[in-house]
């Protein structure tokens, strides 16, 4: 039987991979400054608040949103002096979306 402890080298050992370790920092490069910001996805621009209902369906009822929509913040427009942040988030099988009013 090995025992591990009898090793020498046990002691040696790091539990952090090896290579420098610092705070550098990050410097900006003029051609960065030119860029435009990265495009949405359109999946993201299909909230779940702005769409029609069905005459049928109960209007309080939202459409069951995509995976990708889940656990994001999603700001609308400013309507009449108020502002609406809206976030689903899924328990199981059911879906719970927040709504937040802040007039401003």
């Amino acid at each position: 039987m090995v025992d591990s402890t009898d090793d020498p080298n046990i002691f040696n050992l790091s539990s952090s991979p090896p290579g420098p370790y610092g705070q550098e920092q990050y410097v900006i490069r003029p051609e960065e400054h030119l860029k435009a910001p990265p495009i949405l996805p359109p999946h993201l621009l299909q909230v779940i608040l702005n769409k029609d209902t069905n005459v049928s369906c109960d209007p309080a009822l939202l459409p069951e949103p995509n995976h990708v929509m889940l656990n994001h913040l999603y700001a609308l427009s400013i309507k009449d002096g108020v502002m609406v942040l809206s976030a689903t988030h899924r328990y199981k099988k059911k879906y719970v979306t927040s709504l937040l009013y802040k007039p401003i």
